[in-house]
């Protein structure tokens, strides 16, 4: 009993309190017999004594050496060095030579398999790694071998294209920290990575914190965006201006608020994709960037922070679940791109310029909250089975443009099947030297026919 409560009256057997009762500071421990009677430790009653085995009896199992126990020698086998060799099953499966695995003969009756044979003493060495060349003896002879796709690469340091390795490391370096009281910024992860299937394309999603950025310690400013408003598919990407000190504020802010504003309307989007209504569809997504950046305009100034310091481009795609209905709708406020990949290689889908050729890269400054009036917009109605549109920042899309070298890297990658994420991940982190900016990309594969 408590000795801070009142004692229970006569005759009474005080109730016993919860298991878990607080105890006051300075209480004594007080151990009343009534209760923990029936909780004496007592030794367990001693197991049997097994038999001694004859001297001659043969060892079954495997014997272990004694040694050292590293944790690696428990880790399960992988399957394959790459995300590549993980994906399964192959139209084509190649034998780990290089060439096809040709398919074993029909036999006209199972051969009858052989008495079981009493297992032999085996020591376990720490790595029972088989050096190559050598044939599977035992049960790894009965097991299929590993079968990778085509496309597979074994993983290593980030790739970069060109002459010249990139000045800046290939990894993260220092990590941000709260600058000027901006806990938001330091929140912010170096990478997002995202991806889906939505009705006939397959989505893939990325956004990286640049070199320069990394190796100053300052936070993303990019952002990316992947979400399903019923029957109709919203993707996006947002550049913060780095001239600016809150534009990650900016860029995140922008794409959220852009979903926030289709999702209530994604039916009345989804009918004008459908009829092709492209001057419909343009004002009616004109209006909801423009209520967007409104919205960001206020959250700015309850930030205390003037709209402009949180300036950031947008652009965006529109997608139907509906495989009858191949249109896409594009929306673009400043810079960045948006390129196709076909069989007969890159198409760029939003040119600057008179150039004609398709070589140059939309670089209007036109940012947001400010610039909301300058939507431009557009249908994409010749969409084919097997295309691939890439919307990105110009972190990518420059490069992308400029440089045949990463066309050649990606396009030889992305224009023969759907990586798995981590995959693409690696490949849209390829890096060029001179293009050390933040990079957002949106992969959409259409369906092949």
């Amino acid at each position: 009993m408590n000795p801070h409560e009142s004692p229970p009256p006569a005759g009474q057997v005080p109730e016993p309190g919860p298991e878990h009762a607080p105890t006051r500071k300075g209480d004594p421990i007080e151990l009343a017999a009534s209760v923990y009677e029936d909780w004496e430790l007592k030794p367990p009653d001693p197991a049997p004594a097994s038999a001694p085995a004859p001297a001659d009896a043969a060892v079954v199992g495997p014997v272990v050496t004694p040694g050292p126990v590293r944790p690696e020698d428990f880790l399960p086998r992988p399957i394959g060095q790459g995300p590549a060799a993980v994906r399964a099953p192959w139209a084509d499966p190649v034998s780990p030579l290089g060439g096809p695995v040709e398919p074993a003969a029909p036999t006209s009756a199972p051969a009858p398999a052989p008495a079981p044979a009493p297992a032999p003493t085996v020591a376990l060495p720490a790595e029972t790694t088989a050096p190559t060349g050598s044939a599977p003896t035992g049960a790894a002879a009965t097991t299929d071998p590993v079968v990778r796709p085509p496309s597979f690469r074994p993983p290593g340091p980030l790739s970069h294209v060109g002459r010249k390795a990139p000045a800046y490391p290939a990894e993260p370096t220092d990590i941000p920290t709260v600058r000027g009281g901006d806990l938001y910024g330091v929140l912010l992860p170096d990478t997002v990575v995202d991806g889906g299937r939505f009705g006939p394309v397959t989505v893939r999603a990325a956004s990286v914190r640049g070199d320069s950025h990394r190796y100053a310690a300052e936070c993303r400013q990019d952002a990316a965006l992947v979400v399903r408003a019923g029957g109709l598919l919203l993707v996006a990407v947002a550049d913060g201006v780095g001239s600016q000190p809150h534009s990650h504020h900016g860029s995140n802010g922008i794409v959220r608020l852009l979903a926030k504003q289709v999702l209530p309307r994604a039916d009345t989007l989804l009918d004008l994709l459908r009829t092709g209504a492209a001057a419909d569809f343009a004002g009616l997504t004109s209006r909801l960037v423009a209520a967007a950046a409104a919205e960001l305009a206020q959250e700015a100034e309850r930030f205390g922070h003037p709209p402009k310091t949180w300036s950031t481009t947008l652009r965006a795609l529109l997608v139907p679940a509906d495989p009858e209905v191949p249109s896409r709708g594009f929306l673009a406020v400043g810079d960045g791109g948006l390129l196709r990949l076909r069989e007969d290689g890159w198409e760029n889908l939003d040119a600057d310029g008179d150039g004609g050729d398709g070589t140059l890269i939309s670089t209007r400054t036109d940012c947001l909250p400010e610039a909301y009036e300058l939507v431009r917009t557009a249908l994409i109605t010749d969409t084919r089975p097997g295309d691939v549109l890439v919307l990105c920042t110009d972190g990518l899309a420059l490069p992308l443009v400029k440089e045949p070298e990463l066309r050649a890297f990606l396009g030889g990658r992305w224009g023969r099947e759907v990586p798995g994420l981590a995959e693409f991940l690696w490949q849209a982190q390829v890096r060029v030297r001179s293009y050390d900016d933040d990079r957002s990309v949106v992969c959409l594969w259409e369906a092949p026919a």
